[in-house]
């Protein structure tokens, strides 16, 4: 009996050593894969983690370059600003003799600088013929314009142009009704009456600039529109200030 305990305990210590290395083999097993999972994770986030590092790096120059170019951008800005601001003096500047006489109508050989005296007789300014140094008609800005193409006078400095163009302003308000304000019929055309108007020599800006004004003047109710040495102006009424309109962006603002 005694035998047999012993051979039975022999064979049960057999089994738990079997047993038991299978078991650590597959602990081991189980054990070593763990490990390369983790490791194979840890190399996944320290990737992760470069590219991360990789990126924000990459935004943070570009973030600078971004900040660069936007100081580039508005130092250009200003530049050109500028650059446009000495343009328009300089075509300012270039313009200070001139005036722009319009609706005049055009006939064969006509005799410009007849006119002009003309003009200025009818509207009391002296002038001397060395006062005129140019007088010609200019290109129409919109080409299916039915309006005559207008005269072009360049005098002699800005004081003459100056002169006759307080004259021209005069004359018109002491006119009774708009038909007696200088029209044709003062040239010595025959025919119905039409309205000749005599204003600054304005550059092509200005002048989209100012049919703009003209339009915001309507639309919001300001009585006063004009033009004074190239610069425009609005005003509401006799007693309100009036408003230096310098770009569009001004009659953006108006009410």
């Amino acid at each position: 009996m005694q035998e047999v305990r012993n051979i039975v305990r022999e064979e049960l210590q057999i089994l738990f050593e079997t047993f038991s290395k299978d078991m650590m083999k597959q602990i081991d097993c189980k054990f070593q894969e763990m490990i390369h999972n983790m490791t194979a994770i840890n190399t996944s986030i320290e990737f992760l983690e470069q590219k991360y590092e990789d990126v924000r790096q990459e935004l943070s120059l570009k973030s600078e370059t971004i900040l660069h170019l936007e100081r580039e951008n508005k130092s250009l800005r200003t530049d050109v600003n500028d650059l446009q601001s000495r343009l328009s003096l300089m075509e300012l500047q270039s313009r200070a003799c001139n005036v722009e006489v319009q609706c005049v109508p055009e006939f064969k050989n006509e005799n410009l600088v007849a006119t002009i005296n003309q003009i200025a007789s009818v509207i009391k300014c002296d002038i001397d013929k060395k006062d005129i140094i140019t007088c010609t008609r200019v290109m129409k800005l919109n080409k299916d314009s039915p309006r005559p193409r207008s005269v072009l006078v360049k005098f002699s400095s800005p004081r003459v142009r100056d002169t006759f163009l307080a004259a021209s302003i005069e004359f018109n308000k002491k006119a009774k009704t708009n038909l007696d304000k200088l029209n044709t019929s003062h040239l010595g055309i025959g025919g119905d009456k039409k309205p000749v108007y005599i204003c600054e020599h304005l550059t092509p800006a200005v002048k989209a600039l100012h049919a703009e004004a003209r339009l915001c003047s309507k639309k919001l109710g300001y009585r006063f529109v004009w033009v004074k040495n190239g610069r425009i102006f609005m005003r509401k009424s006799d007693k309100s200030d009036y408003i230096y309109i310098k770009n569009s962006e001004v009659l953006k603002g108006l009410k």
